[in-house]
């Protein structure tokens, strides 16, 4: 599997770079995301005056042929830079479209994903033991920012019993019937009392969602004793990190 020696690589190089850059790329990251909100901002605004100034499309049926034609071609063309991650060219070919077609929902949406990764300028990538009780990403959620995460690996649920089987106890019961003995689940809470308390969520590869909260992820595979269980899984997350 090639995914465990690339992220080995990557943490290893992380580690190995200086404080005073880490210090100036935090101070760099903080910029970008003030330059994204005010840009985000600046938008909204464009949108709501265009939505009150909404354009007359042509009569001219050859005209607005071409009409049609420019922004089939435009949002192909932002879809492409899309796919290719090269999201400051794909925001403005969404932000133009937005302005000569207001509320033309493919381009509002092309825009709002755009603005989600740009706003992903953090990283990080943890493992969670299958043995162990709630473990710390090490990572702090912003509330609303968008986060991105990716599971890999195996692990295995160990028990033991008899012909009865193994009854699992009423408060460990889930209301979430996704949740399944072996799970990977997350809470995000700020003090024990929260993190005792807080319902968890599935935690599935490839999921995304904005933080409904700023607070400490933790991470846990769902089990009643888990100390007899085996392996990790790796997790990496990317968002824009509290600090």
């Amino acid at each position: 599997m090639t995914f465990l020696p690339k992220f080995a690589f990557s943490l290893f190089a992380v580690a190995t770079i200086s404080l005073t850059t880490a210090d100036a790329q935090s101070s760099a990251q903080r910029r970008d995301f003030r330059k994204l909100q005010q840009a985000q901002q600046r938008m909204q605004e464009q949108m709501r005056s265009a939505a009150e100034n909404q354009p007359k499309l042509p009569d001219d049926p050859q005209l607005l042929g071409l009409h049609k034609e420019f922004i089939a071609k435009a949002e192909r063309l932002a879809m492409e830079y899309e796919r290719k991650k090269q999201f400051d060219k794909a925001r403005e070919v969404y932000e133009s479209l937005v302005r000569l077609v207001p509320k033309y929902a493919t381009a509002e949406e092309g825009l709002g994903r755009v603005l989600a990764n740009q706003r992903m300028s953090d990283r990080r990538l943890t493992d969670v033991e299958a043995n162990q009780q709630w473990q710390d990403s090490g990572v702090m959620l912003q509330q609303g920012m968008p986060v991105r995460i990716e599971v890999k690996g195996t692990w295995k649920v160990v028990y033991e019993t008899g012909p009865k089987g193994i009854e699992i106890p009423e408060e460990f019961r889930q209301r979430d019937n996704r949740i399944k003995l072996g799970t990977l689940i997350g809470v995000v809470a700020n003090t024990p009392a929260e993190l005792a308390e807080a319902r968890p969520f599935v935690v599935d590869n490839g999921m995304e969602f904005n933080a409904k909260k700023t607070g400490r992820l933790y991470l846990r595979m769902f089990d009643v004793d888990p100390t007899d269980n085996e392996g990790k899984l790796y997790v990496l997350i990317q968002s824009t990190f509290a600090k």
